[in-house]
């Protein structure tokens, strides 16, 4: 299959929430949080909506695209404010599109690379020319705030991608793995609960078999890359999934510092900041690697 990267946006909630207010309610520091996690801020809605920050990420990334006739809009997102109707369609309405088909994708922290390769199937097979895959995560919402261990995690964010019929190729490979025990849910109207060292253990190794299973179908191999934008959940993941897998860290860019772990925006909002200070440069090969609840992972590859 082929793929081509028309443009990216963003969207992150104005309130800046650093790491010292967890100390005026919570057992923790500035320090123990940046040495666990890595994190040291996250934004947080205080007024917007889900779909306020979809809508911000999407327009953005339709300028940065040159504002193309758009064939469909895929929409991920494990925080829905909304039983129906979808985001998706939501989001359609609020453009002013009156034509394109709408569908949500769940698969959690997983979810932009899912719907990613939903619109490259579409892509593929013909059925549509131009895609905008959103990611649009409201996860204070689903967050106990007295709960050390998740709540220092999380941040609010959106951020999209255009995607369109190209020359450049793509592989993809995903994946769903048991999860008898529930290592990280949230039950309708609850908030996350986690299992910090499950977790961990499922994500790097998952990590690493969807990172080396997608290049073999490519092809490729780790020197080929040019960055491996890894699902931000916290720097000990990451520093584990590059450690087994032998990635040259310098090839992984690093968000969650400022915008903590926003759920399936994380990757296309890294990708973004990426595009915006000048990184991420035409004819650069990235690998996307997510992984999240279900548990959900799976990884892709392209050429920018």
């Amino acid at each position: 299959m082929t793929l081509t990267l028309l443009g990216t946006g963003r969207y992150v909630p104005k309130t800046i929430v650093p790491n010292a207010e967890f100390e005026k309610t919570l057992d923790t520091t500035d320090e123990w949080i940046v040495q666990r996690t890595g994190i040291r801020e996250r934004r947080i809605c205080k007024g917007e909506t889900l779909l306020d920050m979809a809508l911000g990420s999407a327009k953005a990334a339709l300028a940065n695209a040159g504002m193309p006739r758009i064939d469909a809009i895929i929409a991920a997102s494990a925080t829905q404010d909304y039983h129906f109707p979808p985001l998706a369609c939501r989001l359609g309405t609020a453009l002013g599109l009156n034509g394109p088909f709408c569908m949500d994708v769940g698969a959690t922290c997983s979810g932009f690379v899912y719907a990613l390769d939903v619109a490259a199937h579409y892509i593929h097979a013909g059925s549509a020319e131009t895609v905008l895959v959103v990611s649009a995560e409201m996860l204070s919402a689903l967050t106990d705030y007295t709960d050390r261990a998740t709540c220092i995690l999380f941040g609010d964010a959106a951020a999209a991608a255009v995607v369109a019929k190209g020359d450049k190729p793509y592989s993809s490979v995903l994946n769903c793995a048991a999860d008898p025990e529930e290592s990280l849910f949230c039950k309708s109207g609850g908030t996350v609960v986690m299992n910090g060292s499950g977790v961990y253990k499922f994500a790097v190794g998952v990590a690493s078999k969807s990172i080396g299973g997608v290049l073999e179908k490519a092809g490729l191999c780790m020197d080929d890359i040019d960055w491996f934008i890894l699902h931000q959940a916290n720097i000990r993941i990451i520093n584990g999934i590059v450690s087994r897998c032998g990635i040259d860290p310098a090839k992984v860019p690093i968000s969650l510092d400022q915008y903590a772990n926003p759920s399936s925006a994380t990757i296309p909002l890294t990708l973004d900041l990426m595009r915006e200070d000048g990184r991420l440069r035409p004819g650069q090969r990235i690998l996307l690697s997510g992984f999240g609840a279900g548990l959900t992972y799976g990884a892709s590859v392209f050429e920018v």
